[in-house]
């Protein structure tokens, strides 16, 4: 009792939308028991009963392309085949991946179901399933049906891009996978992004076509990658060449010193530095005077430095032997890119 009054309450408090599609897969389950328990004079009024206009339940794709299927196959075996045949239709042109597996179906529901896909021209494409691929090894691979044989087109296209990747192009009848190495046009590893998959196809046994597409998006996964050096600043170079002004500079500090020298030795004429220590302080000013002259006269015309340009011209190439290696580095790292496929919204005709 406990249990009837608990799944009662879930059943009051369960939303509208549950508890319709409830409605129906309790009916459907019950027809397709009765179908195998042979029980079909039972199971056709309830199938009747799931795909009728009347029917107050919200019913699923997959759920009215079963109910379909089932009526189709118990109408086989008692005979009405037209009916049988117009019922296989219906479910094909929902799904044309519907089948019949052979083990569970007789000869004559299996050779009727073969007849309506030869009458039904679709096309399909399932899905894209999430998956990691990894291009140096491994394939994405994509799910493709034809319910009868015709010629098909398989192409993927970036989101926004009139550039497509042909995956396949020949006849086809049935499934087929299709696999894709990652790459576009040119070689190019697929960018992250938004892509769609798209199928065309052309029965070769009625005048019809068909179409569809489905999204999906790919993402990069790779170990993260190293910055290059930048360019070497001014501070991190050394002058290479002497000029004018800095000879001027220096004839400036010179007499600074010099005069500063020789105000020291006035100032102090008193007996605190004594004749040996004014002698010194001229001779200190007067030699830093003669050193800032000698800079001026050596500054007059700009010339390289040798030793700084050599030295600077090692640290660019020390700079460049670091970016190469940090490049080759880099492009082994994306050489191990592996793409996240992951399924997208959104499916057109």
């Amino acid at each position: 009792m406990r249990r009837l009054a608990l799944g009662l309450a879930l059943a009051v408090a369960a939303p509208p939308a549950v508890r319709a599609q409830t409605e129906t897969a309790d009916l459907l389950r019950q027809a397709q028991e009765l179908y195998e328990r042979l029980e079909i004079e039972r199971a056709l009024p309830l199938l009747r009963q799931i795909v009728s206009p009347s029917w107050p339940h919200e019913i699923t794709k997959e759920q009215r392309v079963q109910a379909y299927t089932y009526l189709g196959a118990s109408l086989v075996l008692t005979g009405v085949r037209d009916s049988a045949l117009l019922y296989f239709r219906g479910a094909i042109e929902r799904d044309p991946f519907t089948d019949l597996d052979a083990r569970r179906f007789t000869p004559a529901q299996l050779a009727l179901f073969r007849q309506a896909r030869r009458l039904t021209f679709a096309v399909a494409v399932r899905p894209v399933a999430a998956a990691r691929v990894d291009p140096r090894t491994e394939r994405a691979t994509f799910t493709v049906v034809t319910t009868h044989v015709a010629s098909v087109r398989v192409e993927l296209r970036p989101a926004g891009d009139q550039t497509a990747v042909v995956l396949f192009h020949d006849v086809n009848d049935g499934l087929r996978e299709v696999p894709w190495d990652g790459l576009l046009p040119g070689g190019h590893l697929a960018p992250p992004g938004r892509y769609a998959l798209a199928v065309v196809g052309r029965s070769q046994l009625v005048s019809r076509s068909d179409s569809m597409q489905v999204y999906f998006t790919v993402a990069h996964e790779a170990p993260p990658l190293e910055d290059t050096l930048p360019e070497l600043a001014p501070d991190q170079l050394l002058p290479e060449r002497l000029n004018a002004s800095a000879g001027r500079k220096d004839l400036l500090k010179g007499l600074g010193v010099a005069v500063g020298a020789l105000v020291a030795s006035s100032v102090a004429a008193n007996s605190d530095l004594g004749r040996d220590g004014r002698v010194l302080a001229i001779a200190v000013g007067g030699m830093a005077g003669i050193a800032g002259v000698s800079a001026l006269l050596n500054a007059r015309h700009e010339r390289d430095l040798p030793a700084s340009v050599a030295e600077n011209a090692r640290r660019r190439t020390a700079r460049l032997a670091a970016n190469a290696t940090i490049a080759r580095r880099n492009a082994e790292k994306v050489a191990q890119t592996v793409l996240v496929i992951l399924p997208a919204a959104g499916v057109g005709p």
